[in-house]
């Protein structure tokens, strides 16, 4: 059994502003991997967004997708999963579309991803950033009667009344900003800490004993969950204004300085 593990965030934490994983960074989780550390990604990604990203890395790890939503471990065998009814989501989107919010919606079910408008600019964005794509359909079009994640797809500056009106609605899902136009809609106890718990006591871990690093709201409750969590030098000043441990910039390899100072890397 390790001793330790290594959990961390994707974008703005592993990647830099580029959206790239740097050589040093790479080299950071080789070396971590290698002295028998599981590394895992936790992300608020889906599937389809996140392995293309490994590939191309050649990164091969236990990853958290959709928040806590889908857990797969290093086979892509699925070992946990949870999600919101598709009465459940058709609710958020009902809601969202009566009220007019401020923002286009996209859902997730395990690999497939779906969105009511391929040509929205924001959707356009987001695609480009996870390099997949969405495909336009319905929640009832979604095979599975299981959404993983609700995404909401903010105007820029709208981001935090969206907000204020889903939790005011819905207030028994677990509703969580992951960017600046950016709103996760799951289902309640879905979150990365959960997903750090479930791990740990899969590998018979006590979660005062592993590492976790993320740059934003819904990274709070992982960091907040173990011993040392890492906010990122460039994560909202308002997070880093309560942080206990604070790493450098994602454009500084915040991620491999951090390991090193703590003496996992040679």
């Amino acid at each position: 059994m390790p001793k330790t593990a290594v959990f961390s965030d994707i974008d703005g934490t592993l990647l830099n502003s580029a959206h790239q994983v740097t050589p040093r960074t790479r080299a950071a989780i080789e070396a971590v991997q290698r002295a028998g550390v599981p590394f895992v990604i936790v992300t608020a990604r889906g599937i389809s967004g996140t392995y293309p990203l490994l590939e191309q890395q050649n990164i091969t790890c236990t990853v958290v997708t959709y928040s806590g939503g889908v857990i797969l471990d290093e086979d892509r065998k699925v070992i946990h999963h949870h999600g919101l009814t598709r009465a459940q989501a058709r609710e958020v989107v009902d809601f969202a579309e009566a009220e007019r919010l401020p923002m286009t919606w996209s859902a997730y079910s395990f690999e497939d991803w779906v969105a009511p408008d391929a040509s929205d600019p924001r959707l356009v964005a987001e695609e480009r950033i996870v390099m997949a794509r969405a495909r336009e359909g319905t929640i009832d079009s979604i095979e599975r009667d299981e959404v993983q994640k609700i995404l909401c797809l903010c105007t820029k500056g709208e981001t935090a009344e969206v907000e204020r009106r889903l939790k005011e609605r819905f207030p028994e899902f677990a509703i969580a900003v992951s960017s600046e136009t950016l709103i996760e809609v799951m289902p309640a106890g879905s979150s990365k800490a959960s997903a750090v718990r479930t791990l740990c006591d899969l590998w018979g871990l006590d979660p005062v004993d592993v590492i976790a690093f993320g740059d934003n709201y819904n990274d709070l409750p992982m960091l907040e969950a173990v011993g040392r969590g890492y906010l990122m030098g460039n994560a909202p000043a308002e997070l880093l204004a309560g942080a206990r441990l604070v790493a450098p910039p994602n454009d500084e390899d915040g991620v491999a300085r951090a390991l090193k100072d703590l003496g996992l890397l040679a």
